[in-house]
């Protein structure tokens, strides 16, 4: 029987993260659900369970260098390739410009934009070798059109926009 495909899930506590791990687990591919905190992988893992989906938790943190490496390396260790990668992980941060911190717009930054970054140069070895691969960055209308009270959130996607057009080049 041949192995089944791989995918890694970013942000799959819940929201969209969460329904696209369990999408593609019903649909045959060995899922990693990535998440900072493992205390809230209780619900998905029990759907798993349940079904009886190929599906497995890991513990990610698109912020923390180490756990972005130790994850890959577990999955490459296990599996022997990545076939699919979701960049699912963010958040939405909320308020004016004039009243955000330089702290809380770098943080949105963080997770938003740099930690796509932080996971993706960590797969792309993975899935040069293997000669392929599809990575799919998780943005949003606010990377096309800026609202108001969402300026630091837009910007991520903004940027996000940017990185993927120019990453689809190389």
């Amino acid at each position: 029987m041949q192995d089944l495909n791989v995918a890694l899930v970013t942000g799959s506590s819940s929201g969209m993260g969460f329904e696209t791990a369990l999408l593609l687990a019903r649909t045959g591919f060995h899922t990693y659900a990535s998440m900072r905190n493992l205390e809230k992988s209780k619900n998905i893992t029990e759907i798993a369970s349940t079904e009886k989906l190929p599906l497995q938790v890991v513990q990610l943190d698109v912020n923390d260098d180490r756990t972005v490496k130790d994850a890959i390396h577990k999955i490459a260790a296990e599996k022997k390739r990545i076939d699919v990668l979701v960049n699912n992980a963010g958040y939405g941060l909320f308020g004016s410009l004039e009243d955000l911190s330089i702290e809380e717009i770098k943080a949105q930054f963080e997770t938003n934009f740099f930690g796509v970054i932080r996971v993706t140069q960590q797969v792309l070895p993975v899935m040069r070798k293997q000669s392929s691969g599809t990575i799919v960055n998780v943005s949003s209308v606010g990377g096309s059109i800026g609202l108001p009270v969402l300026s630091a959130y837009h910007s991520t996607k903004f940027a996000l926009e940017g990185l993927s057009e120019s990453m689809s080049y190389e």
